[in-house]
């Protein structure tokens, strides 16, 4: 694993009345202990799941896959301020890693679309002002820049299908052993590519021993083997089976008899 545990130190008495210091879960917060390569953080909207996320990924300052510096976006500047009072114990440090959630997705295709313009822009005007000498030599580097990230994220990432470019995006990041910091992945995935995703992780847990901390409401994404759940429920944090969260019941007891659930709506 790449961290072993983590707390909030020198709780700020004088920001009471700020988010994130409102959340009875900050305020109760203890430690958090880490087991496995793989771990889900699970509950309800508005628990404090994403939160803590971001806050680990401030304090770590892996980058964040968007438009954005992480440091930059203002939805996370409170993120950003709990991450000043987190106390983080590595197992492994690693500089690679990620932050995503899904609608950095978008933020991030168009970045790539954008630099692939730029360097077509580029070479056109070599060849416009290029004079004498072999010009294979002078466009080398450029063209080589520009089939490196069509290799690696494909021309067009907004062209493909919402879940078969963030798919794609997750095939071409998760290279070496990092952490990997991954908000609600199911917004933009089917049932099928979420589990072609978790294919994915479990390779890259094998292969590399990289860490994934996922928040997520999906039945699916928190089934995989090996891993362990942190269910934020009220003001405190507890582990358990994904067998034994409301969202795993919730769906089973409607996918066992639909029926009866929309006669009780």
């Amino acid at each position: 694993m790449i961290i072993s545990s983590l707390r909030i130190r020198n709780y700020p008495e004088d920001k009471k009345g700020d988010f994130p210091w409102t959340l009875p879960l900050i305020q109760n917060f203890d430690e958090l202990e880490f087991e496995k390569n793989i771990s889900f953080f699970v509950g309800e909207n508005g628990s404090g799941k994403s939160t803590i996320l971001e806050a680990i990924a401030a304090y770590a300052e892996v980058p964040l896959a968007g438009s954005h510096r992480l440091e930059d976006d203002p939805s996370l500047e409170a993120a950003d301020e709990l991450a000043n009072y987190l106390s983080i114990r590595y197992q492994n440090k690693s500089h690679h890693g990620f932050f995503v959630r899904a609608e950095d997705f978008i933020g991030f295709a168009r970045k790539i679309k954008e630099d692939i313009a730029e360097l077509d822009k580029e070479i056109e005007e070599v060849k416009e002002s290029f004079t004498g000498g072999d010009i294979k030599l002078t466009l080398g580097a450029i063209e080589g820049e520009k089939n490196s990230l069509i290799q690696r994220y494909s021309k067009d990432l907004e062209a493909m299908s919402h879940g078969e470019g963030f798919l794609k995006f997750f095939t071409s990041r998760i290279t070496a052993k990092g952490l990997y910091l991954i908000d609600e992945p199911e917004a933009a995935l089917s049932p099928t590519r979420q589990l072609s995703l978790l294919s994915l992780i479990k390779e890259k847990v094998e292969k590399t021993g990289s860490h994934f901390i996922i928040a997520t409401h999906s039945p699916i994404i928190m089934s995989i083997p090996n891993s362990e759940v942190f269910y934020f429920q009220d003001d405190k944090i507890t582990k358990i089976d994904y067998r034994e969260t409301e969202h795993f019941l919730l769906t089973k007891s409607i996918l066992d008899n639909p029926d009866n659930v929309m006669r009780e709506l």
